[in-house]
């Protein structure tokens, strides 16, 4: 049974019966409700103590101080109501005298609204921020989920999301030129029939013509290599900068995640299994540089997995356009999978997208609290 935590925390803070003031905010002019805190709360910096036990209570997350407002007067924290599935921020404003209190309590429709809202609510986790990689078989809602997960964290929490596949999110010059290719293919090959139809070809003149595709199917097969290997490029960059990111206290969210358990299939490496059989030094050379780019990115664990696993009757819906039978396949590598140092989790993704997402949201944020524990 989920409890509204916003109604809770307010009926805690009436109860403790300390000089404490509970202010909601209302929003300003100009600025939307996700850059302002809930809650407001002025009380006495001897009660310190007690505040952030309410906090903690309630699974509440204390926010890393703004550089140009390091008091140690001023709090921020944010929670989770999963009853409503929002974000709550909590602004804890401490004063030393009660004279200073009522000051501040007396200026507080402009100060509050002012300096609080906008200039004291911290956006960054106040310890390093998690590695969180969502991974499942195609038309499990990768995307989707990690889309609006980022949404949802940017109201409160500092959250980038980076792709780390070959799907329609990623786009480099090369993969428009392979497209391009395997269009001029495909209308060669209707044109060349409809010759042949018309005017008929000799054999010679056929020998030739296969000659010549041969050597367009080298080209396109060294083309299509190169492009894997930049993906793994791609893959061990956005992973570099989320280094960065994680240790400044933001939340990172990885739709897909590089393996090497399985080669070919699910974001392992795919250049040995497509193209290995060819006797070319460059193909051998961009296998090497890939499964290494790969290895690299393995390495660089993240913290918790969460595996969306949908069945293959309820993925070939959501695409049509593939294989069933590759579908089951991957399913199947997606529940196989391991990854070093990480907390695993499986999420039933053919229930009702709400319900998944709330699930996946609680999950996280019981993760979250789970790391404020563990850094005092």
């Amino acid at each position: 049974m989920t409890i509204d935590v916003q109604k809770q925390l307010l009926e805690d803070l009436y109860q403790i019966k300390r000089d404490t003031s509970v202010l909601l905010p209302k929003t300003m002019k100009n600025s939307s409700k996700s850059n302002q805190a809930e809650i407001v709360i002025i009380g006495m910096e001897k009660d310190r103590t007690i505040y952030q036990n309410i906090f903690l209570k309630y699974q509440f997350i204390q926010l890393k101080k703004q550089k140009q407002l390091m008091s140690e007067n001023l709090e921020s924290w944010v929670g989770f109501d999963e009853s409503k599935g929002d974000l709550i921020q909590v602004c804890l404003f401490l004063c030393r005298t009660k004279t200073g209190r009522n000051d501040v309590i007396n200026l507080s429709n402009g100060y509050i609204n002012k300096v609080i809202n906008e200039y004291a609510t911290a956006s960054s986790l106040s310890f390093k921020g998690p590695l969180i990689a969502l991974i499942g078989s195609d038309g499990s809602g990768k995307s989707t989920v990690t889309t609006d997960l980022e949404k949802w964290f940017s109201e409160k929490i500092d959250c980038r999301r980076y792709y780390l596949g070959s799907g329609d999110h990623y786009n480099p010059v090369y993969k428009r030129v392979i497209k391009m290719m395997i269009r001029r293919f495909r209308l060669s090959r209707a044109l060349n029939e409809q010759q042949m139809i018309k005017t008929g070809k000799s054999q010679v003149n056929q020998i030739q013509e296969n000659i010549l595709k041969k050597g367009l199917k080298s080209c396109f097969c060294h083309v299509n290599a190169f492009y894997l290997y930049r993906i793994s490029v791609h893959s061990l960059k956005q992973l570099k900068k989320s280094k960065g990111f994680s240790a400044s206290g933001g939340i990172c969210l990885f739709d897909r995640y590089p393996q090497n358990q399985f080669m070919g299939i699910n974001d392992g490496p795919k250049i040995r299994k497509a193209y290995g059989r060819l006797n070319s030094s460059l193909i051998n050379r961009l296998i090497q540089m890939e499964e290494e780019n790969i290895n690299r990115c393995v390495k660089m664990s993240p913290d918790l997995v969460i595996k969306l696993i949908v069945s293959p009757e309820v993925a070939i819906l959501r695409k049509p356009d593939h294989n069933i039978l590759e579908l089951e396949k991957k399913t199947d590598i997606i529940c196989k999978l391991d990854f070093e140092n990480a907390v695993i989790h499986n999420i039933d993704a053919n229930q009702k997208y709400e319900e998944e997402l709330k699930v996946i949201k609680k999950l996280i944020w019981d993760y979250l609290f789970q790391l404020l524990k563990m850094n005092g």
